[in-house]
């Protein structure tokens, strides 16, 4: 027994040896791990400071104005620490304000992150209304309305509201920013801009109340509030005197809104004209390229070709391709196409191959020579085939010229850029309109609704032009019903909804769609709109009231349909 308690006692020790090691071994190995993760906590802590550091820079230089500057610190920062919220959103606002493709993918990073704020949502709502991604700015806009929304969110869903066609709802949302701020001038500018552009007298009587308010202030609305009153149509004699007080007094002085002065002295005192050119003329002839660009322009929109020509001789003109522009402009309204001609061909002219051929296509068209026409518009077109912008002018200035077959291959061409498609589609259903082509004119507004399905005035529209061909009546007619009643103050979706029902022979539910609170003024509505009108009355036998209105409308500004609606007025004469 003794025995076996002495080899115990001697086993016990190596025992404990081992034990203790083994902890030994424990303890070293977690005091490792552990400074590998302080190691590696206080590397990515340095790394997170270093990026804040040069975020902050960033934001500095941004402030500064000094954009790539501010890029660089951005970019640093964003390597150092992917996921800086103070990077990331620094970037986001500099790359919307640069205008660069990347402001989107930055700012849907931002929303992931947990520190991402209400003006965080709001600048993006902002920039996605910009670019016209509606689908997106409802889902960011809709959670900042719940609650208790503030101004910008307000002055936000007045936008999105207008740009996807709901104008009652933007009325409705510039209201309630205009009461909850009433010392805002942003939101009460705003709800301005939205009730100048209504067919309502009240509300365009609103509007003007509301911009003379604003332009008796100093304040940066008021440059911008008086250039609107210039604009507004039917002013008193007492608004222009007003008016040309307020716009002689804004400084700093520049050429559009002395031109605007101008216009209105020329209202006032229409007898006095070769006296306002001259002025204009002596204080802007000399100015900065730019201003003497835009005096040639405003001569020419007021028919003073001849002031253009004398004042821009073409020695000066060629200094600037703008202002020779100008003066070719003059030379067509003169009808002066042989001086065309001599200019173009001259070896110092350094106009676009592309502008060149647009000038000749127009020379021949006007000459009665179809096929040089043609040849010309043809090689313009191709001249201008890998630039969008080039495209642009082509397309703008062949329809500008009638020449409906040219801008129609140019628009379509230039619909090939994904980011002028919008802008080349509605040019084709612009030129169809006037052409009176209205299966081409459905064709490009299929495809701008496709494009933009969350936009009501898309879908209208469309839905307007395959009921003026009786396709799909039944569908375009529930279509417009749907419009209708959703925004009852939409005075086009209640024509498309009447022009359904005709279709569908059923007179009375077609004239019950111009049943309003308020009389509808006829004079001031789309001709279009006066033949479907005209076409309910007279399919409900109320025809003195229907020559009324037909007597209203010029029938060249209607396509063959819509003259077709009123033709039985011609039996009734």
């Amino acid at each position: 027994m003794e025995g076996l308690n002495r080899e115990k006692a001697r086993r016990e020790p190596r025992h404990l040896g081992r034990k203790n090691r083994g902890k030994q071994w424990f303890l070293i190995s977690a005091g490792l791990l552990l400074l590998v993760i302080l190691a590696t906590t206080t590397y990515h802590w340095f790394k997170t400071k270093r990026a804040e550091r040069f975020a902050t820079a960033g934001d500095a230089f941004f402030a500064a104005d000094k954009w790539n500057d501010a890029a660089v610190q951005y970019r640093v920062a964003l390597q150092l620490d992917p996921a800086s919220y103070h990077g990331l959103s620094g970037a986001a606002r500099l790359a919307t304000k640069a205008d660069r493709p990347e402001a989107l993918e930055l700012w849907q990073k931002v929303q992931t992150l947990p520190q991402c704020t209400d003006r965080d949502r709001q600048d993006y709502a902002d920039l996605l209304i910009k670019t016209n991604r509606l689908n997106l700015a409802e889902k960011v806009i809709d959670p900042l309305l719940k609650g208790n929304p503030d101004t910008r969110t307000l002055q936000l869903a007045a936008r999105y509201s207008k740009k996807i066609g709901n104008y009652v709802k933007a009325v409705e949302y510039a209201r309630i920013a205009s009461k909850r701020a009433p010392d805002e001038e942003a939101a009460r500018f705003q709800l301005a801009e939205l009730l100048a552009q209504s067919m309502d007298a009240a509300e365009q009587a609103e509007a003007r109340k509301l911009l003379w308010d604003l332009a008796a202030k100093p304040s940066v609305y008021k440059k911008p509030a008086v250039e609107a009153l210039a604009a507004a149509p039917e002013l008193t004699t007492d608004e222009r005197n007003r008016l040309l007080q307020e716009l002689s007094a804004l400084t700093p002085k520049n050429i559009k809104d002395d031109l605007l002065a101008a216009d209105m002295r020329f209202q006032l005192h229409r007898d006095e004209g070769p006296r306002i050119y001259q002025e204009a003329i002596n204080d802007w002839g000399n100015g900065q390229p730019q201003e003497v660009v835009d005096l040639a322009r405003w001569l020419n929109a007021h028919q003073q070709a001849e002031l253009v020509l004398s004042t821009f001789p073409i020695e000066r003109a060629l200094e600037d391709n703008q202002l020779l522009l100008g003066r070719l402009d003059a030379l067509a309204t003169l009808q002066r196409w042989n001086d065309i001609d001599d200019v173009l061909n001259r070896s110092d002219v350094t106009l676009d191959p592309s502008v060149i051929e647009s000038f000749r296509a127009r020379t021949a068209q006007e000459r009665s020579a179809i096929l040089d026409a043609e040849v010309h518009w043809n090689h313009a077109i191709s001249l201008a085939g890998t630039d969008p912008y080039k495209l642009r002018f082509v397309a703008n200035f062949a329809e500008q010229s009638r020449a409906t077959a040219a801008a129609l291959k140019a628009y379509e061409q230039l619909a090939r850029f994904p980011e002028q498609a919008d802008l080349a589609y509605r040019g084709t259903q612009r030129v169809s309109q006037k052409s009176g082509e209205t299966t081409t004119q459905r064709t490009a507004m299929s495809k701008i609704s496709a494009r933009s399905p969350d936009d009501p005035n898309a879908t209208d529209q469309l839905a307007y032009l395959n009921l003026l061909l009786s396709e799909d009546v039944d569908k375009n007619l529930a279509v417009a019903k749907k419009l209708a009643e959703q925004y009852p103050n939409r005075l086009s979706y209640r024509v498309t909804a009447a022009l359904g029902y005709l279709r569908q022979h059923d007179p009375a539910s077609a004239l019950a769609q111009f049943n309003a609170p308020a009389p509808i003024d006829w004079r001031r509505t789309l001709p279009a709109w006066r033949a479907v009108y005209a076409a309910a009355l007279l399919a409900s036998d109320r025809n003195e009231e229907a020559r009324d209105i037909i007597k209203t409308i010029p029938r060249d500004r209607l396509n063959p349909q819509e003259r077709e609606l009123i033709e039985p007025s011609q039996e009734s004469k």
